[in-house]
């Protein structure tokens, strides 16, 4: 089992929130002590930082899978979440290495792709607080699959009652 498969399972048990959360709290805290092992010599310190650095990505990764579709309801799912998700990634993933290449140069410091790590942790943070929980939740506009219409019903009533207590 791979660390994705393995963290998506979890979120799945615990909530997409609090993963994100650990990942978020996990890339603030463990970024500068893993670029310092990476810049180590040996191969014990670059190996420990790339497994937790590996870690906190699964974090952010094996959530979104089933969390970004969640954010829109069915009738705009697919427009919202192609345009938002692959505008985000060209716009913020796309510039990353050119942005932290350049305060590389300007700065001279060699920790800078750390720290801006660390600032998108804490921006990710942010954002979780703002997210809906979507773990045993039905999407947002999908139908109850059911055989019938008392099945519905019971459905029905049990996402009332559960819409009530939340």
């Amino acid at each position: 089992m791979t660390n994705i498969v393995g963290v998506g399972r979890l979120t799945d048990r615990i909530g997409r929130k609090p993963v994100f959360v650990f990942g978020a709290v996990g890339q603030i805290v463990l970024d500068v002590p893993c670029f310092l092992l990476l810049r180590g010599s040996g191969w014990i310190g670059p190996l420990i930082a790339c497994l937790l650095l590996g870690l906190v990505l699964a974090c952010f990764a094996a959530p979104s899978a089933s969390t970004l579709p969640a954010l829109f309801p069915t009738r705009i799912r697919y427009a919202a979440l192609s345009i938002g998700f692959n505008l985000s990634v060209s716009v913020f993933g796309g510039t990353t290495p050119l942005v932290t290449s350049a305060l590389v140069s300007a700065t001279g410091s060699p920790m800078i792709p750390a720290y801006y790590l660390i600032v998108s942790g804490v921006i990710g943070l942010i954002a979780v607080g703002f997210l809906r929980e979507s773990a045993t939740q039905p999407l947002e506009g999908s139908p109850p699959q059911v055989d019938s219409t008392e099945e519905a019903k019971e459905l029905y009533s049990e996402a009332s009652a559960l819409a009530v207590r939340t």
